[in-house]
């Protein structure tokens, strides 16, 4: 019964686990491997697994939270770039769509706080809506939001100087 479990969450789920995967991701192997992983972590907690739309939501927690581990741990390869982002006089919300940037404020965020930011900065989901897709309040979204706000606004200041 616990194959027929993981196997149902899998037809059910796979393909929108990978697209979540390759869009946090970027390249098809990487994001394959991390859709792996993250059933396998199910299939470890798959008594812990809840039923109907709510199962969707619990795996796609799990798929964000290692995909962005994933893009943590590779902070230190650098990416060549044909031209620097000018900063100064830039505000955190335009800097946020320079991805190197988002990946080194993220890496310096709490892991509470990093799906946050990505489901909101990145993916365009409102407040409530990423509260809704990790079951947080709404008001721990805003807080969470406006916490690494303030370390971004301190960092770009430290690295400006």
């Amino acid at each position: 019964m616990r194959e027929d479990r993981l196997t149902q969450l899998y037809r059910s789920y796979g393909p929108v686990i990978f697209a979540r995967c390759l869009r946090l991701l970027g390249d098809k192997p990487t994001a394959e491997d991390a859709a792996q992983e993250t059933f396998l972590r199910v299939h470890r907690h798959l008594e812990k697994a809840p039923d109907s739309h709510e199962a969707l939501m619990w795996i796609y927690r799990i798929a964000t939270n290692y995909c962005l581990n994933e893009l943590r741990d590779r902070k230190g390869r650098a990416e060549p770039r044909d031209i620097l982002p000018d900063r100064p006089g830039q505000s955190v919300e335009s800097m946020l769509g320079d991805r190197d940037l988002v990946l080194r404020l993220l890496a310096r965020a709490k892991d509470e706080t990093r799906s946050i930011v990505w489901l909101h900065h990145v993916d365009g989901l409102d407040q409530g809506e990423v509260a809704r897709v990790l079951g947080i309040s709404r008001r721990t979204v805003v807080n969470r939001l406006a916490e690494f706000t303030s370390n971004a606004h301190k960092f770009l200041a430290r690295t400006a100087a």
